[in-house]
């Protein structure tokens, strides 16, 4: 079917709808002074006499557009290397002001103040700096008004409590922003405020919550004139030595390992990020679990190089960051080439990098670059023989090197249009994997309605194989601000499309077509401050052989009362029976499932309270003769002790019954057979985390999870080629009982502007056998009795700014 008249009138549709007028920007002026406040929190010195005031703060919540009920006066002054603000919140009980300390870039229960910076004032881009009242730091980069706290900059400011209410100082370097070089700039800024006690967040320029995007509704500041971008350079050498300790053997491991991050800002736009010799030791520990489906876990990334300044990577959902310096392409391959007496000494689970660069930034333009590079080395498994001890080692990965290019448009009324490509290169073999793609947003002048989609193409090229080549597209059109707005979504995978080289896709092969309607209202009435909801109805089919595959009805519904209780309720529902074409693990074949239901809901308490307390429970079950049914239950409760101790508990359980699921298969007569067992999986998840916060530059944090899993089979079956299942004499053991306990505990201190000490004890013990455990108490004393490793590591790192070496000599 040709889909272009169908477009063609969407876009027509698009620019002719009427749209409703937007609001006028509020501004204000910063003054140049020749000298600088001290930064006190106390806003006393004389400076700040005679300085425009920006007052008059609006409500974001509870009664989005009304005024605020706490009075507060915001003030802007500039030097030569730095914007400095200056804030006073009044409070006529300043006694209850909260104000909890936390770790740098956490906020917990306490009021604060943020200060967005908006340089190139395009809506789109900006700069959120927090301060609490205990004078705990929080920054973040935001982009399309999603926040990257992993962003972290060198900034100074303070705060004190005082009896009309708290002030707040910042400064803000020039060095830490980035903004275009011209005689007189305009940048988008807004303040905006929490006054936790009431639960009431206010903002100097309006923040409309029924238009979609929260940074294009800043104001102006006017009056910076003649200051230039700095030099740009910074230095952060580390220093970390490690004591590694297994339980398997008496002799403790002791490695020292060294190197620098080092950022240079190319101009006033561009910054180039390098990262020689990493060290990613002190990570937090992966969330292991049992993963009996056929679709790979998917885990966060918490290495502050890939997580910071990486929006622009973000683009075409194709660069999942955890590729680089992951797990060894032919890890699991190693076992099939041991020789006869042959052992695994050592199997390295992650490939080691020398070296990543990347170089983003957005010019005046509105002009968005991102380049990333990365290598890994040759990775190697040892192995040993038992008989003559002769160690030999085999090759898991060869040397690999990622690459990722971006470029990005900025349009006007939030809109965009990017191009991007990836690359992975292995030179040992000749394999390349690339991937090229577009994607645009397209918003009218009112930003009401937006128009977007996105079109790529994966190739992967290897010396004496086929090329593979796929391609996606999506496309989705809707109405994005009101109470009650909705879109139309359309997605096409093609079954050699293949991004995982670098990026993340779990399923290729489907076509989706999605049509969302939501309702989000925050007018108070009565009882209630917030109101949400959506229904979302979702047809997918395969891409080849074209086949139907499922048809299901979400719904989301959630409330929030006056009294700061939120609860809501979940779930879906599919009429009709389904197809799953993934859960065989063979081309061709398919897995016919019944019609099901689910519902879920949710409680969450007043997190103002010393006590907070979520409660969640679920319930699905089948409609039809295979009887799966699905249990879920999740409780979670946090302690304040006091403005320096907080505790947090979490237990999730999880069981189902009767569910049918893969388990093995083999040729017959050259005909593939698959095996679907009849199982019981039950899960639960221990989770114990704590915080004790010396100050706002010290902590001490400790989590604790314990994972235990397990999974019966009733009975097995045989495959059908129609997805229904025979009977057959397969019985082989496949029961699972699987445990991962780790603890991480942290001792962290920034003792300078950007440098850190660090101090990490970790703790990691993995366990999944074929005897499965039936009391919760025998499994514990199980998992306790296999291999535990310890490792107790000290980082230091120390921040270098070129500009206050400069200044300093």
């Amino acid at each position: 079917m040709n889909k272009l008249p169908l477009l063609i009138c969407i876009f027509i549709l698009f620019i002719a709808l009427p749209t409703q007028a937007l609001q006028t920007k509020k501004e204000i002026s910063a003054i140049r002074v020749s000298s600088k406040p001290i930064i006190d929190g106390k806003l006393t010195d004389d400076i700040w006499k005679g300085i425009p005031v920006a007052t008059d703060f609006i409500q974001f919540e509870p009664s989005n557009g009304a005024p605020s009920n706490f009075k507060t006066e915001a003030k802007f002054i500039y030097t030569d290397q730095a914007i400095i603000v200056g804030v006073m919140m009044y409070d006529n009980e300043p006694e209850k002001i909260f104000k909890e300390l936390s770790k740098r870039d956490e906020i917990n229960n306490s009021d604060f103040l943020s200060l967005l910076i908006d340089p190139f004032n395009n809506g789109l881009d900006a700069f959120e700096f927090i301060v609490t009242p205990a004078g705990v730091q929080w920054d973040a980069k935001v982009v399309k008004g999603n926040e990257d706290s992993s962003w972290d900059a060198v900034w100074n400011s303070a705060t004190v409590i005082n009896g009309k209410g708290w002030s707040a100082e910042f400064e803000i370097p020039y060095s830490a922003l980035r903004f275009p070089t011209k005689d007189v700039q305009t940048w988008g800024i807004n303040i905006i405020r929490n006054i936790q006690s009431v639960r009431e967040k206010i903002s100097w320029n309006f923040i409309d919550k029924e238009e979609d995007g929260w940074v294009g509704q800043s104001g102006i500041l006017n009056g910076i004139e003649n200051v230039n971008p700095p030099v740009r350079l910074s230095f952060t050498p580390y220093f970390s030595t490690y004591i590694d300790k297994s339980s398997d053997h008496s002799s403790v491991e002791m490695n020292y390992r060294g190197g620098m991050d080092l950022k240079y800002g190319i101009n006033e736009s561009y910054t180039l990020d390098m990262m020689l010799v990493p060290d990613f030791g002190q990570v937090q520990s992966d969330d292991e679990i049992l993963n009996l489906s056929p679709f790979e876990v998917k885990f966060d990334e918490n290495r502050q190089f890939f997580t910071e300044a990486t929006e622009l990577f973000d683009r075409g959902e194709i660069f999942y960051s955890r590729r680089v310096g992951g797990r060894p392409i032919n890890l699991y391959n190693v076992e099939d080439e041991l020789k006869d007496d042959e052992v695994i000494t050592e199997n390295p689970i992650e490939t080691k990098i020398i070296n990543a660069t990347k170089v983003s930034g957005r010019n005046s333009k509105g002009l968005g670059i991102g380049v990333f590079n990365a290598m890994t080395k040759n990775t190697f498994a040892e192995v040993k023989d038992t008989i003559t001890s002769v160690e030999r080692k085999i090759k898991t990965q060869a040397f690999t090197n990622y690459n990722m290019l971006v470029v990005d448009q900025s349009l006007k009324n939030e809109s965009y249009v990017s191009l991007y490509n990836t690359n992975v290169y292995i030179p040992e073999t000749d394999y390349i994997a690339n991937v090229s793609g577009t994607e645009f947003e397209f918003r009218n002048k009112e930003r009401s309605y937006s128009l977007q989609g996105k079109g790529i193409v994966s190739q992967r090229f290897e010396k004496g194989e086929s090329d593979e080549i796929g391609h996606y597209h999506e496309m989705e059109f809707g109405k994005i601000n009101g109470k009650f707005t909705w879109d139309y979504y359309h997605r096409m995978i093609s079954d050699q499309y293949n991004p995982n080289d670098m990026g993340f896709l779990n399923r290729n092969n489907q076509i989706n077509n999605n049509l969302n309607f939501y309702y989000n209202n925050s007018d108070p009435k009565g009882a209630l401050l917030v109101r949400n909801g959506n229904i979302r109805f979702h047809h997918e089919a395969r891409y080849s052989p074209r086949r139907f595959s499922r048809f299901t009805i979400f719904y989301n519904a959630r409330v929030k009362f006056k009294n700061h209780i939120s609860t809501g309720i979940y779930g879906n529902f599919r009429p009709i029976h389904q197809y799953d074409f993934d859960e065989p693990r063979i081309d061709g074949m398919k897995l016919r499932k019944g019609s099901s239901a689910f519902i879920g809901g949710w409680v969450s308490s007043d997190y103002r309270k010393a006590l907070a307390i979520d409660i969640r429970g679920e319930y699905g079950k089948r409609l039809s003769t295979d009887n799966l049914r699905v249990f879920e239950m999740e409780f979670e409760s946090r302690y304040r002790f006091s403005d320096r101790f907080m505790m947090e508990y979490e237990i999730e359980w999880g069981r189902t019954l009767n569910d049918l699921g893969y388990v093995d298969d083999e040729e017959i007569n050259g005909n593939s057979t698959v095996y679907i067992g009849d199982r019981n999986r039950t899960y639960v998840e221990n989770k114990l985390s704590s915080d004790y916060i010396f100050n706002n530059k010290s902590s001490l944090s400790l989590k604790v999870r314990h994972y235990w899993a397990k999974a019966e089979y009733n009975s097995f079956h045989r495959l059908k080629n129609n997805g229904r299942l025979a009977s057959t004499d397969y019985n082989e053991n496949n029961d699972i009982n699987f445990n991962s306990f780790n603890i991480d505990m942290v001792y962290s201190w920034r003792f300078a502007p950007g440098s850190e000490l660090a101090v990490v004890w970790k703790n990691t013990i993995f366990s999944d056998d074929d005897k499965v455990a039936h009391r919760f108490v025998n499994n514990l004393k199980n998992t306790f009795d296999a291999t535990q490793f310890n490792s107790l590591s000290v980082k230091v790192l120390y921040y270098i700014d070129y500009m206050s070496l400069k200044r300093k000599g």
